[in-house]
C-alpha cells in the first residue's frame, strides 16, 4: 500500500505536469524554436525605429500626485532607488497608500522588485522616452530563467478584486544579464491597463524571462495600449481562462522564442506589429480564445510560421500580412513538438526572405449563423479617437480655481459649472473624490474634462450627470470616473451630434447621429441611437439593465467585450450593425432570469467571443421580418463554450 505522503507527492506531480502541458504554468523553456541572437544571425531589428511618437505630459502642481523625487528618488541613473520606490509604489493600504504616483524625467536604477502595495493606482511618468527604471545589470535574484522575478510587479491582492491599475508613460529596462527578469507582472480587475509604454532588455542577446507577463489569476479585463517590447524569450505572455484582456497597437521585436502567447485566455488583439524571426503569436490551451485583426508581422525565418494556434485553440485572424515566414498561419491537428523541433531549430541560420503572405479572413472552427446568408465577419470600419490637444499645462484650469475642495463631501458641481462658464478649455480635477447634486452642462469652450485619478459622483436622481450640448468644438473628451453611490440616471446625456471621447460611464445620447469613442469603461446601460460607435474593452455589469448595450439602427464596433450577470449583453435593433471582436460572457450567477446572450432583430451582427460560469442557454435570438430563431449553448462549434464567430443579418 501506498502511503498518504507519496500519493500526495504523486498528485502533486501529476498536477504540475498538467498544469506545464496546457500552459497555465510557464517555465520560460517550452518552446522548441529559440533564437539566440548570437553574432553569426542578422542584427537585431532596430527598435526605436518602429515605435510611434508619445505624448510628453507633466503635472500641474496641484495635481494631487506624489513625486517620487519628493520621496528621495535620484532619477540619476547611477543610485539604487529601490528602497525610495518601494515607500511610495509598495506602501499598503493599511500604512497610507499613495494610489497616484509621478515619476519625472529621469532613469531610476533598481536592484530588486518593486511591488505594488494596493489597488486603484495609477502610476505615470513625464515620458515614455524620458522616465526609465533599469534594471541593475547582472542583479542577484534574476539569474535563473526556471524561477523568473519580476522588476515591476502590477499586482495586489484577491485576483477578482485587483481594481483600476493604470500605468503609463515609462519604460522598463531589465538590463543585462539577468535572463530571469521579468519586465512587467501586471494583474488588473474592471478596467485598467497599461498606455504608452516601453519594455526592453538591454542584454546585448536580448536575454530576459518575459517582458509583459499577465500570469495571476485572474487577469481582466484591462486595455493595453501602444505598448513595445524589446527581447526577452517571450514578449508577451497571457494565461488564466478567468477573465480577458484587449491589446491594441502592440510592437514586439527581437524576442528569442515567441512574441506573444495567449495561454487558456480570451484575448482581443487590433494593431500588432512583429519584426522577428520566430513564430509572432501563439493561442493554446482548451479554454483559448483569440481575435486578431490587423497584424504586420515581418522579418520572419522561412521554415516558421508567422502565427502558431494549437488544436484546442480557437483563433479569429483577419488582414494579416506576413513577410519571410514560410507560413503565416499554422493549425495544428495536435500540440507542437518534437513534429516542429527539428524543422525549427535546424532553420537557426536560414536567412530571412522577401516572401509575403497575406490572410483575408481566418477562422479556426465552423462559422455559425441560424439564417442564410455569407459566413464572414460584418468588417465594420475601424476608427481611431480624434487628437484632442491638452493644451500646455499653464492653460489647464483646475475646479479648485472656482471652489471645489476633493474628499470633503460637499457638493463640487457649482464649482465646475462655473469653470466651464467660464470658458476654459481643458479642465481638470485633482486626485480625490468630488460631489455633485446638479447636471453639469458641457458647452461654450470645453474640449476636454478630465480627472487626475478623480472621481465624482452625482445625487441627480431622474436626471443625468453630463449633458452634452453644442459648443465651440466639434469633438470634446469627458473622462472622469464613477464610482459607488452615483445616483445619476445616465452618467453622460449626449444632446448634441458633437464627436465624443470617453473613459467611463453610463450613456444614452437623445440626438440621433455623430460618433462616439469610448475606452477601458465598466459602464451600463450604454444605450446609442444610431451613431457610429468604437468601444475598446468595455465591461458592462448589471442586473439592472437589460440590454447592458443597445444599438438602436447604428454601427457599433467592440475590441474585447467581458460581462457579468445574467443580462442581455447587446441587443442590436431598427437595422442596426454590431461587430465583437473577442468576449467573454461569465454569468457567475444566474439571479434575475433566463435572458439570451445577444439579441438581434432585422439588424446585422458578428460575434466572436466565449462563455464562462453558468452558461446563456441561448447564445443568439435572431429574428428576421418576424420569424425568430434561436442559437442554443450546446450548439456551439469549439469546446468550452466558445463561439469562434457567429454571423446574423444582411
Amino acid at each position: 500500500m501506498f502511503s498518504k505522503k507519496w500519493l500526495f507527492l504523486a498528485f502533486l506531480a501529476f498536477l504540475l505536469a498538467l498544469l506545464i502541458r496546457q500552459g497555465i504554468l510557464n517555465l520560460g523553456n517550452g518552446w522548441p524554436w529559440t533564437v539566440p541572437l548570437a553574432s553569426s544571425t542578422p542584427e537585431a531589428t532596430q527598435f526605436l525605429a518602429q515605435l510611434p511618437a508619445a505624448p510628453s505630459l507633466s503635472l500641474p502642481p496641484d495635481s494631487g500626485y506624489v513625486n517620487v523625487k519628493d520621496f528621495g528618488a535620484k532619477g540619476d541613473g547611477v543610485t539604487d532607488d529601490t528602497a525610495v520606490l518601494r515607500k511610495t509604489i509598495s506602501r499598503s493600504k493599511e500604512s497610507g497608500a499613495i494610489r497616484s504616483i509621478y515619476f519625472p524625467n529621469g532613469t531610476y536604477l533598481v536592484s530588486d522588485t518593486l511591488e505594488w502595495g494596493d489597488k486603484r493606482k495609477d502610476v505615470r511618468g513625464q515620458s515614455r522616452d524620458g522616465v526609465v527604471i533599469k534594471l541593475k545589470d547582472n542583479a542577484p535574484g534574476f539569474q535563473n530563467p526556471n524561477r523568473p522575478k519580476k522588476v515591476l510587479q502590477v499586482e495586489f491582492g484577491h485576483g477578482g478584486q485587483n481594481f483600476d491599475q493604470h500605468l503609463s508613460n515609462l519604460t522598463v529596462d531589465v538590463g543585462r544579464g539577468n535572463p530571469g527578469a521579468i519586465g512587467i507582472g501586471f494583474h488588473t480587475n474592471n478596467t485598467g491597463g497599461i498606455r504608452d509604454v516601453v519594455i526592453r532588455s538591454s542584454d546585448p542577446q536580448k536575454r530576459g524571462h518575459t517582458g509583459l507577463s499577465l500570469d495571476k489569476a485572474w487577469p481582466g479585463p484591462g486595455l493595453i495600449h501602444r505598448v513595445a517590447v524589446d527581447g526577452f524569450e517571450i514578449g508577451i505572455f497571457v494565461t488564466h481562462d478567468q477573465y480577458s484582456m484587449t491589446f491594441e497597437t502592440i510592437t514586439l521585436t527581437n524576442q528569442r522564442q515567441v512574441g506573444f502567447v495567449n495561454s487558456w485566455n480570451t484575448v482581443a488583439i487590433h494593431n500588432l506589429s512583429s519584426r522577428n524571426r520566430v513564430p509572432a503569436v501563439e493561442n493554446r490551451g482548451k479554454m483559448a480564445l483569440m481575435a486578431l485583426v490587423g497584424a504586420d508581422l515581418r522579418e520572419g525565418d522561412v521554415r516558421y510560421p508567422a502565427i502558431v494556434n494549437h488544436s484546442e485553440g480557437v483563433l479569429f485572424a483577419r488582414d494579416i500580412r506576413t513577410k519571410g515566414y514560410g507560413q503565416a498561419i499554422l493549425h495544428t491537428a495536435k500540440e507542437v513538438g518534437a513534429n516542429l523541433q527539428s524543422l525549427i531549430l535546424q532553420s537557426q541560420s536560414s536567412p530571412p526572405t522577401d516572401t509575403v503572405q497575406t490572410v483575408d479572413e481566418f477562422v479556426s472552427h465552423p462559422v455559425s449563423n441560424l439564417f442564410p446568408g455569407a459566413k464572414k465577419s460584418l468588417r465594420l470600419p475601424i476608427e481611431d479617437p480624434p487628437v484632442i490637444p491638452y493644451g500646455e499645462v499653464k492653460t489647464w484650469v483646475s475646479i479648485t480655481q472656482y471652489g471645489a475642495k476633493p474628499d470633503d463631501d460637499k457638493d463640487d458641481g457649482a464649482a465646475l459649472q462655473r469653470a466651464i462658464e467660464a470658458g476654459a478649455e481643458t479642465i481638470y480635477l485633482p486626485a480625490g473624490v468630488y460631489r455633485s447634486q446638479q447636471t453639469i452642462r458641457v458647452h461654450k469652450n470645453v474640449r476636454r474634462l478630465f480627472g487626475l485619478n478623480a472621481q465624482m459622483i452625482f445625487d441627480t436622481p431622474g436626471q443625468p450627470g453630463f449633458k452634452v450640448e453644442d459648443g465651440k468644438y466639434d469633438a470634446v473628451a469627458i473622462d472622469i470616473d464613477s464610482t459607488y453611490g452615483d445616483r445619476s440616471r445616465y452618467w453622460i446625456e449626449h444632446a448634441s451630434q458633437r464627436t465624443l471621447v470617453l473613459g467611463n460611464g453610463s450613456y444614452i445620447n437623445t440626438v440621433p447621429g455623430g460618433k462616439v469613442f469610448m475606452e477601458d469603461a465598466s459602464s451600463v446601460p450604454l444605450i446609442f441611437n444610431r451613431q457610429q460607435v468604437w468601444l475598446r474593452q468595455i465591461n458592462p455589469e448589471s442586473y439592472d439593465h437589460n440590454p447592458s448595450i443597445v444599438n438602436n439602427g447604428g454601427r457599433l464596433w467592440v475590441l474585447g467585450l467581458k460581462t457579468e450577470k445574467d443580462r442581455t449583453a447587446i441587443g442590436t435593433y431598427q437595422g442596426g450593425q454590431t461587430e465583437v471582436l473577442g468576449g467573454l460572457l461569465y454569468k457567475n450567477r444566474e439571479r434575475v432570469g433566463p435572458a439570451p446572450a445577444f439579441i438581434s432583430e432585422d439588424s446585422a451582427i458578428s460575434l466572436i467571443y466565449r462563455n464562462k460560469g453558468v452558461p446563456y442557454q441561448v447564445q443568439v435570438q435572431e429574428t428576421r421580418q418576424g420569424a425568430r430563431r434561436e442559437f442554443l449553448f450546446r450548439d456551439l462549434p469549439a469546446s468550452d463554450g466558445r463561439m469562434p464567430l457567429y454571423v446574423g443579418g444582411n
